[in-house]
């Protein structure tokens, strides 16, 4: 297996990404069952979505609170370095209040209290202030960054507040890398790492490890050619020094067979 630098270009494909993404979004449905089920009562809430793109977590969990009349007022920020994505992101917050409520709900019917603010903004070094939030979430982002984001996202949460992540890891490509071992992909860190990461923050702040796990997500696409497509509208563009040679990647899109694009995903849910 090759590994090589990947370049996000989300700005460009702001618009095809939600389209492109399928397990993105059952990653995204996923977490926000976690984060509800562990969400210890809070009604008013400020909530960050780190690497939040075009709103899919904060779409699937903020929908979850409001059908179930959890929260009185909700603040939200989604931080991206994307501008296009975070555009996307306010469209999906100005559509959440629309929703109509559960009808099974015995809780109050008072309209939920919504602001949020979209912050372009490097997830390294996000303008928020210290132990600001009561809940810190990213699905499908980190893997762009390094470990030691872990202390910038832990540093803005609240003591008793949470750190909910969904991030993909070592085991991910796994059809792609045996079918196609010339091919470059993404060189995933190990979940060890991350966890490394966690444990730290964990130790510093004394806080809790509420639940760790990994999961796999696949879909599977007609050929390699429609898979690499559909890599391509996500907006991560292959770079760096390992290329593959012409003919062997010529020879590899004569595959016609279906292939899994499939992810290891390590779910992280942390109370500090």
């Amino acid at each position: 297996m090759m590994s090589c630098t990947v370049t996000p270009v989300f700005e460009q494909f702001a618009n095809s990404y939600d389209a492109a993404t399928p397990i993105q979004s059952q990653v995204a449905e996923h977490l926000a069952q976690l984060i509800v089920r562990y969400h210890t009562g809070v009604t008013d809430m400020c909530v960050v979505d780190v690497g939040c793109g075009t709103g899919k977590l904060t779409q699937a969990v903020m929908s979850k609170f409001l059908q179930n009349a959890a929260l009185a007022s909700a603040q939200l920020y989604g931080v991206d370095t994307a501008a296009s994505m975070l555009a996307i992101w306010q469209q999906r917050v100005a559509h959440l209040l629309s929703m109509p409520l559960s009808s099974t709900s015995s809780s109050p019917t008072s309209p939920m209290t919504l602001h949020s603010q979209a912050l372009c903004a490097n997830m390294a070094d996000m303008a928020l202030a210290n132990q600001s939030a009561d809940l810190v979430m990213s699905s499908f982002a980190l893997h762009w960054t390094s470990p030691s984001v872990i202390a910038e996202l832990g540093r803005i949460v609240k003591t008793k507040g949470q750190l909910h992540l969904a991030i993909p890891v070592a085991g991910s490509f796994h059809q792609v890398s045996q079918r196609f071992p010339k091919l470059p992909v993404f060189d995933f860190l190990s979940s060890q790492a991350w966890l490394a990461a966690i444990e730290t923050l964990r130790q510093q702040r004394q806080g809790t490890l509420m639940y760790h796990t990994e999961q796999s997500f696949a879909f599977s696409y007609d050929n390699l050619k429609s898979l690499l497509k559909n890599l391509k509208q996500m907006g991560g563009a292959v770079s760096g020094k390992d290329r593959i040679d012409t003919a062997t990647f010529r020879r590899y899109l004569q595959d016609q067979s279906p292939i899994g694009l499939d992810y290891e995903l390590l779910m992280i849910g942390l109370q500090l």
